[in-house]
This record gives C-alpha cells, sequence and structure tokens, in this order.
C-alpha cells in the first residue's frame, strides 16, 4: 500500500475513532443529565408527597385546639412552635397567624406578634377577633391611638362585639378621656352585661374621673351579675371613697 494512503487511513482512522469518543462522551453527558433531571424530578415528587402528608397530619388533628390547649396550660413556646409548623404547611390559614399573634403576646414577644396579626389581617379582613388582638396587643405596647383604630375596625366588622367596645373604653381611659371611655364601657355593658373586663374598665374609669358615687354604683353593678372585680380595681376607690354602708 503506497505511504500516501497508509497516512490517509492512519488520519481517517484517527477521525472516525474520535468521532466514537465524542459520540460516547456526549452519550454520557446526555445520560448524566438525563439522571439528573430524574433525580430533581423524585426530590420534588417527594417533597410534593411531604407537603401533602403534612397537610393530611393537620387534617386529622385541630392545630388551634392544640394551640389553644398548650396556652391554657401556660405552654407557650410549644404553642408558638406548634403555630409555626402549622403555618408552614397551610400558610393560607388567617386562624392560623391569630393564634401564632396570641401565643406570641402571651409569651411577652408582643412586637414579634404584630406582624402576626397583620398577616391575618391580610388573608382574612373581615375576622374581627384579629383587629381586637390585634389591638390589645397595642396597647399593651402603649400604642393607644393605633389601638383604638384596630377596635374600631372590629366594632364596623362586628357591631355586637363586646368585647371591642371593652377594650377600645379602656384604652380611652388609658389617654385620659374619661367621658369617651364610659361611653364606649357602657355600650360593651350593654351589649353583654356579663362582660368582667367591661365592669372593670368602667370602675376604674369613674374612680379615675373622681366620680366616686357612681364608681360605687358600678361596683354594686357588677356584683348583682356576680362579677368579682379585681383588688386592684377596688382598692383605689376604697382608699378615695369608702364604701357607702347599705
Amino acid at each position: 500500500m503506497p505511504r500516501k494512503i497508509k497516512v490517509l487511513w492512519g488520519i481517517c482512522s484517527a477521525i472516525i475513532l474520535l468521532g466514537f469518543v465524542v459520540l460516547s462522551y456526549q452519550s454520557t453527558i446526555d445520560r448524566a443529565r438525563e439522571a439528573a433531571l430524574r433525580q430533581e424530578a423524585l426530590v420534588k415528587q417527594e417533597e410534593a408527597r411531604k407537603q401533602e402528608e403534612r397537610k393530611e397530619g393537620l387534617a386529622s388533628f385541630n392545630p388551634i385546639k392544640e394551640i389553644r390547649e398548650l396556652n391554657a396550660l401556660g405552654k407557650y413556646k410549644e404553642a408558638i412552635e406548634l403555630a409555626d409548623i402549622a403555618a408552614t404547611a397551610r400558610p393560607d390559614l388567617a386562624i392560623v397567624q391569630l393564634w401564632w399573634g396570641i401565643s406570641l403576646v402571651k409569651s411577652g414577644n408582643k412586637e414579634e406578634a404584630l406582624e402576626k396579626f397583620v398577616r391575618a389581617a391580610e388573608l382574612d379582613p373581615t375576622d374581627s377577633k384579629t383587629f381586637v388582638y390585634w389591638g390589645l396587643d397595642l396597647s399593651m405596647l402603649g400604642r393607644f391611638d393605633e389601638a383604638i383604630q384596630k377596635y374600631a375596625k372590629a366594632v364596623e366588622l362586628e357591631p355586637g362585639n363586646s368585647n371591642a367596645f371593652a377594650y377600645w373604653g379602656a384604652a380611652l381611659s388609658q389617654m385620659k378621656q374619661y367621658p369617651a371611655a364610659v361611653e364606649k364601657l357602657e355600650k360593651a355593658l350593654n351589649l353583654n352585661p356579663f362582660n368582667a373586663d367591661a365592669h372593670d374598665g368602667l370602675v376604674q374609669t369613674l374612680t379615675h374621673q373622681g366620680e366616686y358615687d357612681a364608681a360605687w354604683q358600678a361596683v354594686a353593678r357588677a356584683r348583682r351579675a356576680n362579677i368579682t372585680l379585681a383588688e386592684e380595681t377596688l382598692q383605689p376607690l376604697a382608699q378615695a371613697r369608702p364604701e357607702p354602708a347599705k
């Protein structure tokens, strides 16, 4: 075989071999890519399955009931952790955000709780309870003007909400707007004669206002409703004016 032909044959063979190598390498890359895509799909499927399990798990028990019970037992840390889990599984539920906020308030994390009430109101702007608890949190932080806005919103949504009027009156009393406070507290009691917070708030407000006779009449009214007033409510009144003889 002539030398030129041998060289050409060698070059062709090398090209063919290189082609096989390149095709083999490309095939390996394609298989690796397909394997990676399959693995990614499997991971997504597994995550979706776990998410469904979490949702099914929440459906099999009532997380709000559990959170309430934990709060009642003073186990605020556990209540917060459960609310976090429930919110991860169901980020669309306003009531989970609401009780997460309540649990944070009870644990002393009042500032952190605010964002939960904000989120709850975003998810369900029609629930008056969210605005009542949001207002309470703001009142505890001394932000009474903002709190009153939330109570007013709660009353707009639910005109018969006795607690909203009671806390509204208490906030006004803290701001020394006593006549307006008495008006709201009386409204709360008209809606619910057994509202202990409204009775307490009314006696305190009348005492601060110097209306001692009216305050003792409010005490008698609370007693007729079988409401036990707080000692810190009665003591300042008794010191300012002893209880009238019956």
